[in-house]
């Protein structure tokens, strides 16, 4: 299920949708990947599974975040079909390993 984006809400915050893999470039939690579950006017609602769980997301603004591709449809119905918090969040962690393996712990410095 894709989510019909227009062309001003795109450039508002850089195209983010959910079920897209962003790194973080700023904060604390710089070279982070993180799964967008939710997007807002000028904040991103992250998930890593590990230090931000589920139930405990990251809200960070889309400009401390670089989009790095988008997760297989069909996420959703997986993580709803599961009743566990922690079957969810570690169904977080293996859906961002999969599609992240190649990203370094720290991003090159530009």
């Amino acid at each position: 299920m894709t989510q019909e984006v227009t062309v001003f809400e795109a450039m508002q915050n850089r195209g983010l949708v959910s079920g897209q893999l962003v790194v973080s470039i700023a904060g604390h939690d710089t070279g982070r990947v993180y799964l967008v579950i939710a997007v807002m006017d000028q904040f991103v609602s992250c998930i890593d599974g590990k230090f931000r769980p589920l139930d405990k997301p990251k809200r960070k603004r889309w400009r401390h975040l670089r989009p790095l591709g988008q997760i297989d449809s069909g996420w959703e119905e997986k993580l709803a079909a599961l009743g566990d918090p922690g079957q969810k969040n570690a169904l977080v962690r293996k859906l961002i390993g999969e599609h992240s393996g190649w990203i370094l712990e720290k991003p090159a410095e530009p």
